[in-house]
């Protein structure tokens, strides 16, 4: 019995298939029903990006592995783009990155990046496989720039090299080296880097993707070497200002062996005035037992600002004496270690 093998393609977006294994540009075009085929002209979308014209007579191989990508055009619409300042012209209504940089004559395209000027003035780093609209009212403008970008408190700079430390970020910054770098990810969560250490970046839509850096706290000021003796002494603590006030999340925070589960992330906050207004109170997550039972405690009335489900355990300290020095008299590393004893009385 003879089994009608099929091959399959993506034309415009929508899957096709096909019972032969070669197959022209011609029989591509009536397959996406683009007819007469004499109007309009077939793409090959490569893995880089780029587009290959398919003559009408010229056969594509879909015996590979993995399915072979197209898109059709009208023949008889030409758009025109400008690269750099020189005119340009293209016969489809997108292009990619990468095509761009063909059209551009660009030789080493993987080292350099395609920006589209925008009117905003903020322009848009153009990865290699994004398709740009050229129906858009007016001429698109692209220029030739840095491959790489980021955003430092708001602003988007371009960057040639795959890294960049902790010291070459506050440099573009233009901030005192003494107050450090945060990475703050698409979902707001902050991580302070360390000094000398190398991120790397991804290649286009860095801005898109809100790879984002900050200013840190000042090491040298109460609130900086706070986070610096809670870092000595905990293996992952995560800080940042929300409000005026100066929050704390401690990850892998030990439990006594009467309450489960046997670590948790805590989560803290104190105001402006730190060290002289004592702490109050800290936040949990949901579920925290005390032998067999649940712990009772309350849903928090203003959420901390990191993701969970929290809840809020009342807990104040008779005498607050801070001291001039951050190691000696009560700190936050003290006030941290307490929070086993409030969890131990239970609700």
């Amino acid at each position: 019995m003879n089994v009608e093998v099929l091959y399959v393609v993506k034309i415009n977006g929508e899957v096709c298939e096909t019972d032969k294994p070669a197959i022209s540009g011609k029989e591509l075009l009536k397959l996406a029903g683009n007819e007469p085929t004499g109007d309009f002209v077939i793409f090959l979308l490569l893995e880089d990006g780029d587009m290959e014209s398919i003559r009408p007579t010229e056969a594509v191989d879909l015996q590979r592995s993995g399915i072979e990508k197209f898109r059709t055009f009208r023949a008889d619409v030409i758009y025109r783009l400008e690269v750099d300042g020189k005119p340009r012209e293209w016969g489809s209504d997108f292009i990619t990155g990468r095509a761009i940089k063909r059209l551009a004559g660009i030789e080493n395209p993987g080292e350099v990046g395609i920006w589209q000027i925008t009117k905003g003035g903020e322009d848009k780093l153009i990865d290699d496989r994004d398709l740009v609209d050229l129906t858009c009212e007016g001429i698109e403008k692209f220029r030739v720039g840095a491959k790489y970008s980021i955003c430092i408190e708001g602003k988007v700079f371009e960057w040639p090299k795959k890294t960049i430390t902790t010291e070459e970020i506050i440099q573009l910054g233009g901030w005192d080296a003494s107050q450090g770098a945060v990475e703050v990810d698409k979902d707001q969560n902050e991580r302070p880097l360390a000094s000398g250490e190398v991120i790397k970046l991804k290649p286009g839509h860095n801005f898109c993707k809100k790879q984002r850096f900050k200013r840190g706290f000042d090491q040298n000021s109460r609130i900086g070497k706070e986070v610096l003796l809670l870092q000595k002494n905990f293996e992952h603590v995560e800080y940042k200002e929300v409000n005026n006030l100066h929050w704390f999340k401690i990850d892998g925070y030990s439990l006594p062996s009467q309450l489960s589960p046997e670590t948790i992330p805590v989560v803290f906050s104190v105001t402006a005035g730190h060290p002289v207004p004592k702490p109050y109170g800290f936040y949990v997550p949901s579920g925290v037992k005390l032998g067999d039972r649940v712990l009772n405690l309350n849903n928090p009335q203003h959420p901390p600002p990191f993701a969970g489900s929290w809840r809020f355990a009342s807990w104040d300290v008779e005498n607050w004496r801070p001291g001039a020095d951050v190691t000696t008299g009560d700190n936050l590393w003290g006030w941290a270690r307490s929070f086993r004893n409030r969890l131990l009385e239970g609700e």
